[in-house]
């Protein structure tokens, strides 16, 4: 008797082979454009209209954060339409974001933009998150910072306003800091300069930060080489039409899946170009094997003999962890490198693969910034926990629908980006 892919029993989702793939699919928004975009409009003058935006936690709880500031976001199904307004005024409330993290860093910076006070705070995971080199920036800036729990993590209480000026801090932890930074600092009165000490991670998101800055009006001048990025001040972002591009981290879970089960998949509005990294993701695909075809409307992956790779993914780690349970389907080991701040993400994604890994029986080994995957199938099943990570739930499902024997433990935490996952691949999917 053949089985449904997933099967929810007692709030665990058990994920069941699958024959093969066949189909066509839309991606939704990106989560980094939509919350990127929905600041971006909030501090503008007039009305904003973002389409195609993603409905997810995380940008939920963007868009209760801006509530609180009282900026108003209409809702419609496929566009939001922000009023923007230069004057926040206080929230009375503390404003929690539960585990977003772009919301926190993001917004944190914002809040210090003028004379605010405001408790920024957010779920357990949250807590342990570390955002102290955001805070250093913000204090050479002026603003007034407290933890309100452990030192170098949330939540904070901010006080502003802070001032133009040029400070130095750590890129080799999170891009998001610089990303907030970036994104508030043209509105101040005078020039700012940020340089960045060490090395910068994610390069392509702040890339993707500074485009979207652009489109709204305003001007960063970056050095990447030398990690300097000139902040003209004075200035002010226009409201606008917005367009979001699909999510290439989420089109990723629909780009290894005929590689995981077999078939073919067509992934519509792939751009050609786009500021989103993750999509790099495709290349490595083809060069492991896969048969990729670029259409004008779609691309099309389908299933092949996958052979191992040895890849630096600093600037998309997101899709790292695709990229691992792919690899346990290739002829030779995998090798992913320079992806330290995956172990600053929602949880410590390396060793929440590591740990799932070693309860399949698959073999894999990491170090700090490295994780090396063996090819092979599962030995015994288990319970795997994603730690309340959408990304660690959606490879966990792939791996069970590859091999079978996976039983994920709070699977609804793919809410964060993408809340109709299981639906959306369970209608793709042939039972085996």
């Amino acid at each position: 008797m053949k089985r449904a892919p997933f099967e929810k029993v007692d709030e665990m989702m058990t994920v069941n082979p699958a024959a093969s793939v066949s189909g066509r699919v839309r991606v939704p928004g990106s989560k980094s454009l939509t919350n990127r975009y929905l600041l971006l409009a909030a501090l503008a003058r007039g009305t904003s209209n973002l389409t195609g935006p993603l409905e997810s936690d995380d940008t939920v709880y963007m868009r209760r954060a801006l509530a609180q500031v009282g900026v108003t976001v209409d809702e419609r199904p496929d566009a939001w339409t922000v009023q923007g307004r230069e004057d926040w005024h206080p929230p009375a409330e503390e404003i929690f974001v539960g585990n977003a993290g772009t919301v926190m860093r993001f917004f944190t910076p914002s809040l210090a933009v003028s004379d605010l006070n405001a408790v920024i705070t957010g779920n357990e995971r949250m807590l342990v998150r570390p955002i102290k080199d955001l805070v250093d920036g913000l204090i050479q800036l002026g603003a007034e910072v407290t933890y309100l729990g452990e030192e170098g993590y949330p939540p904070l209480r901010v006080r502003g306003p802070m001032k133009p000026g040029k400070i130095a801090i750590r890129g080799d932890s999170s891009s998001q800091y610089l990303s907030g930074l970036l994104m508030t600092l043209p509105l101040l009165d005078q020039d700012s300069e940020i340089t960045i000490e060490g090395p910068l991670v994610s390069r392509t998101y702040v890339e993707m930060t500074i485009n979207c800055i652009r489109q709204n009006g305003a001007v960063i001048n970056a050095d990447f080489d030398k990690g300097v990025f000139t902040i003209p001040g004075n200035q002010h972002y226009t409201a606008g039409i917005i367009p979001i591009e699909p999510d290439a981290s989420t089109a990723s879970y629909w780009f290894a899946l005929p590689l995981m089960v077999g078939g073919s998949i067509e992934v519509e509005n792939v751009p050609k170009t786009s500021d989103q990294g993750d999509f790099g993701l495709i290349d490595i695909f083809e060069q492991m094997g896969a048969a990729v075809e670029r259409m004008d409307d779609a691309v099309r992956i389908t299933s092949a003999e996958l052979k191992g790779v040895e890849v630096d993914m600093n600037t998309m780690s997101d899709v790292a962890p695709t990229l691992a349970v792919v690899a346990t389907l290739a002829s030779s080991p995998t090798t992913i490198r320079n992806i330290y701040n995956m172990r600053i993400k929602e949880c410590d994604r390396i060793e929440c693969i590591q740990t799932a890994f070693d309860a399949l029986g698959l073999k894999m080994e990491n170090g700090r910034d490295w994780m090396k995957i063996y090819p092979g199938k599962p030995t015994r099943a288990a319970q795997v926990n994603p730690e309340d990570d959408h990304r660690m739930a959606m490879i966990f499902a792939l791996l069970g629908l590859a091999h079978g024997g996976v039983t994920i433990q709070d699977p609804e935490c793919v809410a964060k980006t993408y809340p109709t996952f299981y639906e959306e691949f369970s209608k793709v999917l042939s039972a085996r």
